[in-house]
């Protein structure tokens, strides 16, 4: 009899193929709700498979060997669950495809590629940021700035006819262009598509918003596709397909790279949010009369208590420290 985890293998399988039930369908999208860590591990899992795809066609793999490899190394617990979601195909795919996509993958993340040389070396690589702001460089020169607690995966070359990356959090990319391989960037249920340009992506809890700095970017989900250019913003939420295409009204999105808050007639809350974000606090407005308030201001990397000083005495309000809130009153 399987286990649990074979038998989710296999949905997973199913689910990635367009050949799962309704009701099979039904058990993965509640395995996926169930538990953060299927969810983060297909936001890494998702780029591997845009990579092997691209290689399961010249990849010779005996198929049942493949599975049971891929069974072991689940059964192993040496990396965490994926979590599924349909993946939008131009052609069908084969099951022997899958599962060459599957021992692929696995491999990559083991630094070993079964290609048609066993043993070929492609290594992956991470850029992390903790609990500071993190500015690198990627394999074609573009440069991505991570707010804190964010991280990025990419093949340590871009070989493939994409430049495809996994985002978790968020970070402002300057994308280098190269019209042959597009600038690709997963992140939750939304894949943006670039040639040479600049954007934020913020991909928080359960909503993922893309700002457009320069150039023009495509963000898609699943089912929608809208084109942005400098200055629009879409968001969307994890379980939706629909994007909302908007003007972006405020500079606030900058401020991790800035180190400014530019306030131009911006809502107060949407400024106490970021800057519960950058100084890890939490304030909270409990004077109402003020939260929708516009606000025209910039603070240049200035300490959090002259910045609430401020706003107490532009809003009349008091500041009180209780219970390890900040309260504006």
């Amino acid at each position: 009899m399987k286990s649990y985890t074979q038998h989710m293998d296999d949905l997973l399988v199913k689910h990635l193929t367009g050949e799962a039930t309704e009701e099979e369908l039904l058990q993965v999208e509640q395995w996926l709700a169930s538990d953060a860590a299927n969810r983060h591990y297909f936001e890494h899992f998702r780029l591997i498979w845009e990579e092997s795809v691209q290689l399961a066609g010249t990849t010779q793999v005996d198929e049942h060997l493949a599975w049971q490899r891929f069974q072991n190394r689940v059964q192993q617990r040496s990396f965490e669950h994926p979590k599924p979601r349909v993946w939008s195909m131009n052609s069908p795919m084969t099951r022997a495809a899958v599962i060459a996509g599957l021992v692929i993958g696995i491999a990559i993340f083991t630094y070993v590629l079964f290609h048609n040389n066993p043993g070929t070396v492609v290594r992956m690589a991470t850029i992390q940021a903790t609990n500071m702001v993190k500015a690198d460089s990627l394999p074609d020169g573009s440069v991505v700035t991570l707010n804190k607690y964010s991280q990025v995966s990419f093949p340590e070359k871009f070989s493939s006819g994409k430049r495809v990356l996994q985002l978790n959090g968020e970070a402002f990319f300057k994308v280098v262009p190269n019209k042959q391989k597009p600038f690709e960037v997963h992140t939750g249920n939304v894949t943006i598509t670039v040639v040479g340009t600049s954007f934020n992506v913020r991909s928080r809890g359960d909503t993922t918003e893309v700002i457009v700095e320069t150039g023009i970017v495509k963000v898609a989900t699943g089912k929608h596709t809208v084109m942005l250019k400098a200055g629009q913003k879409a968001i969307t939420g994890l379980s939706e397909d629909i994007l909302q295409k908007q003007s972006n009204t405020d500079q606030l999105y900058n401020y991790y790279r800035s180190k400014k808050f530019v306030c131009d007639s911006t809502p107060l809350w949407k400024l106490i949010d970021k800057l519960n974000e950058a100084y890890d606090v939490q304030i909270v407005i409990e004077n109402e009369a003020v939260r929708n308030e516009p606000y025209t201001v910039v603070f240049d990397n200035q300490p959090l208590d002259k910045i609430l000083n401020i706003i107490s005495s532009t809003f009349n309000t008091s500041v009180i420290k209780e219970k390890g809130k900040i309260i504006l009153r």
